[in-house]
């Protein structure tokens, strides 16, 4: 997986700036995220849900479920936190602040009907597709069949560019790398732009 702590959400950013009527941000972004959320809850259940979570079986029955109660917790207490812990002073509120996240606090406005939360559900639907297509050529093997079908990316994607006693690198994980790169700089640089525009008082002013 390119790293979930920004990179993922890229595309998400992308869509909600260009189409901020058409798609719900905050369920796109962590629908990017949920599919990687098996790292930590593997820790507490006898089974993994790797194999689930990054395939089309689990984009309906896990990752659209568990985007809406993040969404959910994200807008009524994260996004505030950390729109106030932005506003204070100190090293990590200008790292919070020259992301934009001293607007965040907007986010628990949103008001809910049938027609935004139709618009939230195939917004993570869409967060968790572009994380599955993200994750396709940087991993070993696709699941985007499980529990039917499992298999390798093509050979070509195996095959060893650093090879030593202590160190491995193959082709997939070096696009593993690449992607967690790129993407992490247009993150920012949408997240920088969203702040530039003051895009996020506008959106919710509009609701």
């Amino acid at each position: 997986m390119p790293s979930v702590i920004f990179s993922h959400q890229a595309p998400g950013l992308a869509l909600k700036i260009k189409f901020p009527k058409k798609v719900d941000g905050t369920a796109l972004c962590i629908g990017t995220i949920v599919p990687d959320l098996t790292s930590v809850i593997d820790f507490l259940l006898p089974f993994s849900l790797r194999g689930i979570s990054h395939s089309l079986l689990g984009l309906l029955y896990y990752t659209i479920p568990l985007s809406l109660i993040l969404m959910l917790i994200f807008r009524i207490h994260i996004g505030p936190f950390l729109a106030r812990t932005a506003k204070k002073e100190g090293r990590l509120s200008k790292s919070l602040n020259y992301l934009g996240m001293e607007t965040w606090d907007k986010l628990k406005n949103k008001k809910y009907n049938r027609k935004s939360i139709l618009v939230a559900i195939y917004s993570a639907l869409i967060g968790g597709i572009t994380h599955i297509l993200l994750d396709l050529p940087s991993h070993e093997y696709v699941e985007l069949f499980f529990p039917f079908l499992i298999f390798k990316v093509p050979s070509i994607l195996l095959y060893s560019i650093v090879q030593s006693q202590t160190y491995n690198l193959t082709i997939y994980e070096l696009i593993w790398m690449i992607e967690s790169l790129v993407a992490l700089v247009f993150a920012i640089y949408f997240l920088r732009y969203i702040k530039k525009y003051d895009l996020i008082n506008k959106w919710y002013e509009e609701i």
